[in-house]
């Protein structure tokens, strides 16, 4: 009888032993688990500041090119003797057959690409955005040719905003085909779609071709 009580005790014992270690890890686990939630909670707040951070200097960058366009299909050494500012500015004049009074004012010009590529890309900086627009506008609307190479100009945005409207590039083509796209509203870079009289946004491709596939139905 006395061993068995002895045997009780100490079983009795480990019980409240293996109870005391259960309650200590459960707390461990309470406590890391409350630490986990706060470090998540902290994280979600970061990525989210990181994200407004990120589309602030987007913007930012995107305001210092408002007046730049980029200029396509100029060849090396285009420019002969001249500088660039003032090669581009006399074929500008000749390519939009502009009078004196409608004379252009650039700030600068720059390659934007290694020399030696047979077609150079350049950046054009206008002393005005009104200036820019109109050059945008008028060589939009004429096949401006030079030394044989097609010129063509287009607008100079961001590196993250060229990947965003690249996103879109295939939806954005079902749009042109049914005549309701409506190109691109800024910061942030979203898809304007005209559809029954409303123009939609766009922040991803996959929510346009929903609308599109329910159009096409």
């Amino acid at each position: 009888m006395a061993a068995l009580e002895s045997k009780v005790t100490e079983l009795k014992r480990d019980v409240s032993s293996s109870s005391t270690r259960i309650n200590e890890a459960e707390g461990r686990i309470h406590h890391a688990e409350e630490t986990l939630g706060k470090t998540e909670a902290t994280l979600d707040s970061i990525n989210k500041r990181i994200a407004y951070l990120e589309s602030k200097t987007d913007d930012l960058e995107n305001r210092g090119r408002r007046k730049n366009l980029r200029l396509f299909g100029s060849r090396e050494g285009a420019e002969g003797q001249q500088t660039l500012l003032n090669f581009v500015n006399d074929m500008l004049t000749r390519w939009l057959e502009l009078t004196p009074v409608r004379a252009l004012t650039l700030e600068r010009v720059h390659r934007t690409l290694a020399s030696g590529k047979p077609n150079q890309h350049r950046a054009v900086r206008f002393l005005k955005f009104q200036e820019k627009e109109f050059v945008y506008r008028e060589s939009r609307r004429r096949d401006i040719t030079h030394d044989g190479g097609k010129i063509s100009f287009a607008q100079d945005f961001s590196a993250e905003t060229v990947r965003i409207r690249r996103g879109f590039y295939t939806v954005r083509k079902l749009f042109v085909d049914i005549n309701a796209f409506r190109g691109f509203q800024h910061n942030p870079c979203k898809l304007r779609v005209l559809h029954n009289g409303k123009i939609h946004l766009f922040t991803t491709p996959q929510q346009a071709e929903e609308l599109y596939k329910s159009i096409q139905q």
